[in-house]
């Protein structure tokens, strides 16, 4: 009778190790440099750090959040003199659209005007690299155009 070959046995391998999720049955192991990243405390760990990463999200736009001006007494009462940065729609309700310009102020400082209850041929006459310049209780902006003479337009409000 003849015998057919049989490899050698070799020897079983390595258990999975994890350093962060445990040692998952593989048991201690001798000779490895062991870094102990929280242990059976990580679990906690991680509860505490999701649960400050939802109360920032909760409160951290509320504290960055940049002032609109929005109803007519605040942008008669508003003073501009800067340039207008950026000029955007927001239509999520078809029924009230947002017109919004971001104007940066000499002095550094960024206003957000919402002009969704001014007539919206302000926002078509106006354009990004142009300069505006309003007194406070006017509703005259006088806009510096590079390409046109310079015009006086003026913002006018739909009734109630």
């Amino acid at each position: 009778m003849s015998q057919a070959y049989i490899p050698p046995r070799r020897a079983p391998r390595k258990k999975l190790k994890m350093p962060l999720f445990g040692d998952l049955g593989s048991g201690k192991s001798s000779g490895d440099g062991n870094v102990d990243w929280g242990g059976k405390d990580f679990t906690k760990l991680i509860f505490i750090v999701g649960t400050l990463g939802l109360l920032a999200q909760m409160f951290l736009p509320n504290l960055f959040a940049e002032k609109m001006y929005d109803t007519p007494s605040e942008l008669k009462d508003l003073e501009l003199d800067g340039s207008l940065r950026k000029k955007y729609t927001d239509a999520t309700n078809p029924n009230e659209i947002h017109y919004i310009l971001i104007v940066k102020q000499k002095d550094g400082t960024r206003r957000k005007l919402d002009l969704y209850q001014a007539d919206p041929i302000f926002f078509d006459q106006v354009a990004v690299p142009q300069r505006l310049k309003k007194k406070a209780g006017s509703l005259d902006v006088q806009v510096t155009r590079f390409s046109k003479p310079d015009t006086t337009l003026t913002l006018k409000f739909f009734p109630d």
